[in-house]
């Protein structure tokens, strides 16, 4: 642990530190201002104010601090007098000679308040000046007239006069400074600002700057500060000292010793206010303390002087933070907790807000703290239901958490509460709870059988899926279905696409009903699961079915099996409609469509996505629509290639699942495709903004695996190998066998070019290899699979070039699938047949590097193929590597022009690799790049070598590094982009300066004095 944890970083402050440059600007310009900087104790002004010098000395002012003595009878001007001193002692010049000198002077005037305003002033005549006086609410009073009289007597000079001060308890300016501010506020160069606390976000960034190892403390640290700083630094230090609770005992003896000081009345009052949940409104206090009238006002009066109540807003009371809170109420004795939390409980139940949202959580709290297990478990059940209407699903778990654990009618009960609780927790994310909580219904006494069993059981598939867990969810669904009855008959229609979207498209569908969700009652609420019986006198079988069909379809989806999830959802699709339950035919729908669009279908495909939207929209339940606007935008913008309206869509449809809670879970897949798309069209700003604003919502399971899965390719693109690297690690943990065929291709596809990228082809070529073992396990999902043959052809090119040649049956094995690819492809979408067309374009081309006599402008022609996709990246990448072409067969023309298209696009994106790579041609080829491309350095990087390759020139090493892999002097030539005649005098000088006589004993040289591999594409 750093000695001073608020000493590694600064974090936010944005708004203060830019009103702070714009002053220092103004005074520079126009002569003397100020600013004055309030707020709470430890809410972090001196950081700010030390940050904002430190940019200010960078930037040329000179910077005075005084700090002020908390002494009574401190010397008169001692934080400016202290402060020239600290100038006179670290500087040097001119200056700080005449400064001494006045100093010296000092402590014979008569006049020291003119005497210091003139000392500043001549500081001030070398260049602006920042003073700082520190906590000058402590400040002597010949220091406060002297921050006075410096406005007045420098009114010309550049000089910045900077105070902080420490509000009074009841929140506004301490008396002491109110003559200094009323004469201040009639300078119009003053201004004054009060410092606020963080925000969440704001203080989740610097307790993850301090403790990036421990993304746990964040809840515990916002609940004891509330944004000070000073109190989130103490929190995470006393925890890292061995403390879990996090209370600092410097902090809590201050708190006991300030409590111990007030009347008993009010005493009583800090208490009180410290047992309730939240604010406490004044009619609730008042009940609870049963107090006269002007007793009470008086002692909360006494309280709210002292620092210890804040009052909040619509007449509410509460401690001034959370750690406060957390002390007081922790020296209650039991009988006095008990005691309070019992008035608080018949208060609550005898008021007039008994029915306001968020009283039967308080009532619930309340009850169960004074030991009232019956009229806690009511209040509990009836916060579950409040909390899952308004959306709160972590709240709802711990509810229906408690609830299972009071003493309940029966065991059947409780089984119900841990359903709900379940179900809530994966509504919330926490999808591991979910499951540890399912497991734990299924194996209780009172764990269900038959139909009932079945549906919990895919329940569990469900909450499985979403953890990333998933041939145990798949297990988990077909022990399900084995679980269920079997219909009489066979179906009623094959498997295919566009019979089954017929069928769910037939009249007679229940009306879903309106938009904003079903009426309110017991197991209507969203977090109700797929037990929710049907109405009337339908068969309960019927619906069973339908839920649990409907979610394998989804989760043999999510495998990419398009044809077993096919034949599951027709199979889900008849009892679905029989019962007319809603939700299961979304998903139906859902499963269908997808597969649908990717056949001729692609625009019934999309309508029967639609209508999936309009049905889960209906049902009020968030779930099933998450999971049918993710499917819409996934296709629009990946198979079909309709980038903008695919990334619209899911941006949208976040939007609409953080309003529906699902913030943590739904809208973060949705906001990682946005990320997605985004990239393909080139928009990588865009796409870092959606993957900040995705992990912000601190995701897990699934949903954190697709966020670090756009933010590798995005770190990846941008040169940063070691950030995508720690993130593909993260994913492989938890997808590297047992994930989804959907999150295991794009993490091997990830690998195979991140290993590109460090010139290991061969390394790549195993990831690629890997992933054919994946598609061969049962994938069809083109769109999937056309990236992995593409990156497949690439590292074989790049191992052969290398000098690394490839087994003959595994190339075999690429092209194989390469084939089947293309034959797939003449059965899909027009869109999808295109994007795949252009993937084996690549991979032809890919081929006709290593193919002599090769076309070169067959690159060009890919290059244009991307360009009218709307896929800039791999359009440089295409653009380089047909530059590469067309340079080695002597077109230096068009050649040239290639590589700068090249370098343009990479260099709109801030792609370094792919900006390095090209940086490498236009050095072999003698290119000369605009300035305006930024390429990196490692584009032309010297090369390392010591020994007797010091007396090479760059050619020559080049020469030599490309004949130590065994190249000819013709491939020499081809590579380099010379004449075979000017590689047979390179090679001659060579020789004659590493003193050898053959090309063996010149790659040995090579070997032994450059360090590491030497770089295949010199």
């Amino acid at each position: 642990m750093p000695d001073e944890l608020g000493s590694v970083v600064f974090r936010g402050r944005t708004a203060e530190l830019q009103l702070l440059a714009e002053a220092l600007q103004r005074s520079t310009a126009g002569g003397a201002g100020a600013v004055l900087l309030g707020g709470d104790a430890g809410v972090g002004r001196t950081r700010l104010v030390t940050e904002f010098t430190r940019t200010a000395a960078a930037r040329g002012a000179a910077v005075l601090v005084g700090r002020v003595l908390e002494l009574t009878g401190a010397p008169p001007f001692w934080p400016v007098l202290s402060a020239l001193r600290a100038h006179v002692r670290d500087g040097d010049g001119a200056v700080v000679q005449e400064i001494a000198d006045g100093l010296s002077r000092l402590d014979d005037a008569r006049h020291m308040l003119g005497e210091l305003c003139d000392l500043v002033g001549r500081v001030a005549r070398y260049g602006p000046v920042v003073l700082v006086v520190d906590d000058l609410h402590w400040a002597d009073r010949s220091t406060r007239d002297l921050f006075g009289h410096l406005l007045a007597g420098l009114a010309a000079a550049p000089v910045l006069l900077v105070g902080t001060y420490r509000d009074d308890p009841a929140g506004g300016v301490p008396p002491v400074l109110a003559p200094l501010f009323r004469e201040l506020y009639r300078h119009r160069t003053v201004a004054f600002r009060r410092v606020e606390p963080m925000t969440r976000t704001e203080l989740a960034a610097l307790v993850a700057a301090w403790v990036p190892d421990r993304p746990e403390l964040e809840p515990l640290v916002w609940r004891h500060s509330e944004g000070n700083v000073l109190l989130a630094e103490e929190t995470v230090r006393a925890v890292l000292d061995g403390d879990p609770r996090g209370v600092p005992t410097t902090l809590r003896d201050l708190i006991r010793a300030a409590a111990g000081g007030l009347s008993a009345p009010a005493r009583d009052v800090v208490r009180t206010i410290a047992a309730g949940v939240g604010d406490v409104p004044h009619p609730l206090l008042a009940t609870v303390l049963d107090r006269p009238g002007g007793e009470l006002a008086g002692a909360v009066r006494e309280a709210v002087e002292a620092g210890f109540v804040v009052v909040a807003g619509g007449e509410t009371y509460r401690l001034r933070h959370g750690l406060m809170t957390e002390v007081v109420a922790a020296d209650l004795v039991p009988a006095e907790r008990v005691e309070m939390h019992t008035r608080y409980a018949r208060a609550l139940a005898a008021g007039p807000d008994v029915d306001r949202p968020g009283t039967a959580a308080r009532l619930a709290h309340h009850w169960y703290r004074a030991g009232y297990p019956a009229e806690a478990l009511v209040a509990t059940l009836a916060a579950a239901e409040e909390a899952e209407r308004l959306r709160g699903y972590a709240e709802a778990h711990r509810h229906w958490l408690r609830a299972a654990a009071l003493p309940v009618p029966d065991e059947r009960s409780r089984g119900h509460y841990l359903e709900r609780a379940a179900a809530a927790a994966d509504l919330a994310g926490d999808h591991d709870a979910a499951i540890a909580l399912l497991a734990e219904r299924l194996a209780g006494p009172a764990a269900p059988a038959g139909v009932e069993g079945a549906v919990l059981r895919a329940r569990l598939g469900t909450y499985l899926l979403a953890s990333g867990q998933a041939a145990e969810a798949v297990e988990a669904f077909r022990r399900a279905d084995a679980a269920l009855p079997q219909p009489p008959g066979p179906p009623s229609a094959e498997a295919d696409p566009a019979v089954a979207l017929a069928e769910v498209a037939a009249p007679g569908l229940p009306d879903p009903g309106p938009a904003d969700g079903p009426a309110d009652g017991p197991g209507s609420a969203p977090g109700a699961g797929p037990g929710t019986p049907p109405p009337g006198d339908l068969d309960p079988t019927d619906a069973a079915r339908a839920e649990v069909l409907a979610g394998y379809a989804s989760a043999l989806l999510a495998r990419a099996d398009f044809s077993a999830a096919r034949e599951v959802a027709q199979r889900a699709l008849e009892p679905a409609r029989r019962v007319g339950e809603p939700r299961a035919l979304a998903s139906v729908l859902g499963v269908l469509g997808f597969g649908a669009a990717y056949t001729a279908d692609a625009a019934g495909g999309l309508a029967a996505l639609s209508e999936a939207v309009t049905l889960a929209e209906g049902t009020g339940d968030p779930v099933p629509l998450g999971q049918a606007l993710l499917r819409r935008a996934e296709l629009l913008s990946g198979p079909l290639n309709a980038i903008d309206d695919g990334v619209a869509e899911a941006r949208a449809g976040a939007e609409r699942m953080a309003e529906l809670g699902l913030a943590r879970t739904a809208a973060v897949s949705l906001r990682a495709s946005a990320a997605n798309g985004l990239f393909r069209k080139g928009d990588w700003d865009a796409a870092e903004t959606e993957v900040a604003r995705a992990w912000a919502a601190a995701p897990a399971g699934v949903e954190a695996i697709e966020v670090r899965l756009a933010r590798a390719r995005l770190r990846m693109g941008r040169g940063d190998l070691d950030g995508s690297e720690e993130d593909l690690a993260a994913v492989e943990l938890v997808a590297g066998a047992a994930g989804t065929p959907g999150l295991r291709l794009p993490l091997l596809i990830l690998r195979a070019g991140l290993e590109m990228w460090r010139g290991r082809p061969e390394v790549a070529w195993t990831h690629v290899g890997t992933g054919l073992d994946v598609v061969e396990s049962g994938v069809d999902d083109v769109w999937a699979v056309a990236p992995l043959l593409w990156h497949g052809a690439r590292a074989h090119a790049e191992a052969v070039l290398a000098g690394r040649t490839r087994v003959a049956g595994e190339v075999r094995r690429l092209r194989r699938h390469r084939r089947a690819l293309m034959g797939r492809a003449d059965h899909s979408a027009p869109a999808l047949r295109a994007v795949l067309a252009t993937y084996e374009a690549m991979c032809t081309a890919e081929d006709g590097r290593i193919t002599p006599g090769a076309e070169p402008g067959t690159w060009a022609e890919v290059a244009d193929l991307l360009e009218r996709l709307g896929q800039p990246y791999p359009t440089a990448y295409a653009r380089l590597r047909s530059a590469e072409a067309q340079l080695g067969r002597r077109r230096t023309g068009a050649g040239t022009a290639e590589l700068l298209r090249a370098a343009e696009g990479a260099g709109a994106l801030r792609a370094e690799p792919l900006l390095a790579e090209i940086g490498v041609l236009a050095r072999r080829a003698r290119v000369s790049l605009p300035h305006e491309v930024p390429v990196p350095a490692a584009g032309t990087r010297a090369p390392q070598v010591d020994g007797p390759l010091t007396a090479l020139t760059i050619r020559e090493l080049e020469v030599l590094e490309v004949l130590a892999r065994g190249a000819t002097n013709r491939q020499i030539a081809e590579t380099l982009f010379i004449a075979p005649k000017t590689v047979g005098a390179h090679l001659a000088r060579v020789f004659a300066k590493l003193g050898v006589t053959n090309r063996t004993g010149a790659a040995a040289i090579l070997h032994r004095h450059r360090p590491g591999p030497a770089d295949p594409r010199p």
